[in-house]
């Protein structure tokens, strides 16, 4: 229990060294509320996309938006699962293997989005925003989430029409997330700080940006490695 309370007071510690226009996204409380639920895998660090969910409700309570509901998406369904913690580690552990994952994957609320990706080679490719995964192999199911970790990627969604961009800053926590965030905007730009080269803040004026979202997962304030690729797109 502690260890929970501790969280949450680190959370709001760095909430608070905010600058009074930046909107706090808090969904400590919100995980905490369904945390008997199917949230994080076993076999992978991520959460699964019905933990990304209460994070997406939690970021339409701070936008002041009503949220698309779970029961008004299309689910996808995919069993077999063995995250990284399976094939990174512990590939011999029998107990794992003997139960692997299934991920649940939520598809946009708004029918026809759609999605190109540029690869770490700078090609440009068309893919779909909740990939069928049916048929891959057990390790790289996560990846139907929005193509995983790609550079840049592109969210066009027709049944939004007053022209709003958001960019959505992350790494691998926000890829879970990007279903639920195009049901808002006409357009997404998908940034991974890590693999991504140029000056956000111009990016973002160049695009006019009507939100700037970040969406990581909290380890990654305490790692120098990642907090440095961060800043290197910061001018």
């Amino acid at each position: 229990q502690r260890s929970y309370e501790l969280q949450d007071e680190r959370m709001a510690q760095i909430y608070g060294m905010m600058d009074d226009s930046i909107i706090p996204v808090n969904c400590f409380e919100k995980l905490m509320q369904h945390r008997d639920e199917y949230l994080y895998f076993r076999t992978d660090w991520h959460w699964n996309g019905i933990g990304a969910y209460y994070a997406y409700e939690s970021f339409c309570q701070a936008k002041g938006v009503p949220a698309y509901t779970m029961e008004q998406r299309r689910e996808s369904v995919f069993e077999g699962y063995l995250g990284p913690m399976y094939t990174q580690t512990c590939k011999k552990d029998a107990a794992l293997k003997e139960k692997p994952d299934t991920v649940y994957a939520y598809h946009p609320y708004h029918e026809g989005v759609e999605m190109y990706y540029t690869d770490k080679n700078g090609n440009r490719v068309k893919w779909n925003v909740i990939q069928d995964m049916s048929n891959a192999g057990s390790g790289m199911k996560y990846l139907t989430f929005a193509a995983g970790d790609q550079p840049f990627a592109e969210f066009y969604n027709p049944g939004v029409t007053d022209g709003s961009v958001a960019i959505v800053v992350k790494e691998s926590y926000g890829n879970a997330m990007l279903s639920y965030f195009v049901d808002h905007y006409s357009t997404v730009y998908e940034i991974d700080y890590r693999y991504w080269k140029g000056d956000l803040a111009q990016y973002a004026r160049g695009v006019g940006a009507d939100d700037l979202i970040f969406a990581n997962n909290i380890v990654m304030i305490s790692t120098s490695l990642l907090v440095g690729k961060l800043a290197n797109i910061i001018k």
